[in-house]
């Protein structure tokens, strides 16, 4: 018990020291890209990315999810997991190069051919790189993991910003993710010490594709309906419009990647150590997002609270357009803090195919959100996609719940304050705009962070919200003691 404890508790803080201290220097560098490109050269990336994106999720088909939840795998599993991908990454990289006129052609915007070509080089790149990636997550090596991603995300995002000053514009963006890549995978081979070898068993991988068919099916069905929205604003309204779209949903999801997303990444090899034992998951489970509601939910009540302050000040004028995107974005960044982890619960407990069936009962509840919010234009799309999130949060939860004997009533009675909380907190900072206006934007920015983080700190004190004592003991390492005696 003591042993995985430590474990887990050294793997959430290097992945989640890292996570922030790479997304953190990414925004600052994302903030400089902002003030230097336009929204249009924003909005073809996020375009080409539509495509080349769903490409290399076709690359992975969920065998590394297989990879990490197997318990009685050899040598073969990974080697032909292996070969199996760069094979899949060549098909795919040929593809993406080939269809690249017809991408141009849908978005009448022929910059898109080179785009989509140049980005066809991830799938080669990201094909060798899965299986040594997954035997340090198997084997909780997330120091080794963020040390990869913060090496590759911060080295190309400096390339970005150099070229995008040296008057490179969208190319800037294009070639970020390409050298981020590259660099991450050789670090990962360094640090895994793990090579292939001229061995591939088609037995081995249909053991696995039984667990990863249903992880890739539901991947996919959750990306397809993710990007619909940037690919019909992209069709009908133009690169500007994705850009707004795409920059309002990144900012909105820069909280749930540094909290969210971080603990979600552990959650599931841990999870999946302890799949057996329902109740100590249900008791980690019911921590973690109360532990992740406590950080997430006031840091979407305060976005929308400064989104124009912080638009006008970092992004500058030409982006004054992304407010109301971002603020209507904020209700649904509530519902995704506390459903990203819920994957973790069907993956643990060997229950890929019923995500799989739950996700082909809400996405076209999504779908048919960003459809009927069109004909409103990118603010249209934005509200039909929060009231869906919502919705599918509320189905997901109920029936994620059900594998570990947690009703939603028990998952947000430990919510309710943080959400009160969180609330009063935004009313508050709007009511100090009256006697901040005379002051630059830039300090009236600042000024609000600082004063909301003291008021909702000392709203949650006096209200003894009880997940404060459960982030503290994560912080202590005393967690695991309390929630398995």
């Amino acid at each position: 018990m003591t042993a995985f404890r430590s474990k887990v508790t050294r793997a959430l803080g290097w992945a989640g020291a890292a996570k922030f201290l790479g997304q953190a220097i990414s925004f600052i560098l994302g903030i400089a890209l902002a003030r230097m490109l336009s929204p249009d050269a924003f909005g073809l990336i996020a375009m080409a990315l539509v495509f080349t994106g769903l490409a290399g999720l076709l690359m992975d088909v969920g065998l590394g999810a297989a990879l990490v939840q197997g318990r009685q795998l050899t040598e073969s599993h990974f080697n032909s997991v292996f070969w199996l991908n760069a094979c899949l990454g060549a098909v795919l990289a040929l593809l993406v190069y080939f269809l690249s006129h017809e991408i141009a052609s849908f978005y009448a915007r022929p910059e898109l051919s080179d785009i989509s070509k140049v980005l066809a080089l991830q799938f080669l790149i990201s094909s060798v790189a899965l299986v040594p990636r997954q035997l340090l997550v198997k084997a909780m090596n997330f120091q080794a993991i963020a040390s990869a991603d913060l090496i590759g995300m911060v080295t190309a995002g400096f390339l970005a910003v150099w070229m995008a000053y040296d008057g490179y514009g969208y190319w800037a963006l294009v070639w970020q993710p390409i050298t981020s890549r590259v660099l991450a995978t050789l670090y990962i081979y360094w640090a895994c010490n793990w090579r292939p070898s001229l061995q591939f068993s088609g037995r081995a991988v249909q053991e696995l594709f039984g667990f990863s068919f249903y992880v890739f099916a539901t991947r996919l069905v959750q990306y397809s309906v993710r990007q619909l929205d940037k690919l019909l604003v992209g069709r009908y309204l133009g690169a500007a419009q994705v850009g707004l779209l795409d920059k309002a949903q990144s900012m909105m999801l820069f909280p749930l990647q540094n909290v969210s997303n971080v603990i979600g990444s552990v959650m599931f090899p841990a999870l999946s150590e302890i799949q057996h034992d329902v109740p100590r998951v249900r008791k980690v489970y019911l921590k973690s997002i109360q532990s992740i509601a406590l950080l997430t939910f006031p840091m979407m009540a305060g976005m929308f609270a400064v989104a124009e302050n912080f638009t006008v000040a970092l992004l500058g004028e030409h982006w004054i357009e992304l407010v109301p995107i971002l603020r209507i974005l904020c209700f649904a960044g509530l519902a995704y803090s506390i459903v990203t982890v819920t994957g973790t619960i069907y993956l643990s407990q060997g229950k890929a195919k019923l995500q799989f069936k739950v996700n082909l009962f809400t996405r076209p509840l999504a779908v048919i959100g960003i459809l009927v919010g069109l004909q409103w234009g990118v603010q249209g799309v934005a509200i039909g996609a929060t009231i869906a999130a919502w919705i599918n949060t509320m189905i997901t939860l109920k029936v994620a719940g059900r594998l570990i004997d947690l009703s939603l009533s028990a998952m947000f009675s430990g919510l309710y304050q943080v959400l009160l909380a969180s609330l009063f907190m935004c009313i508050a900072l709007f009511a100090l705009d009256q006697y901040l206006a005379h002051l630059p934007p830039a300090l009236v920015l600042v000024s609000k962070m600082i004063l909301g983080m003291v008021i909702y700190f000392i709203i949650i004190f006096i209200m003894k919200v009880p997940a404060i004592g459960d982030l503290r003991a994560i912080l202590e390492n005393k967690f695991w003691r309390k929630n398995n005696r």
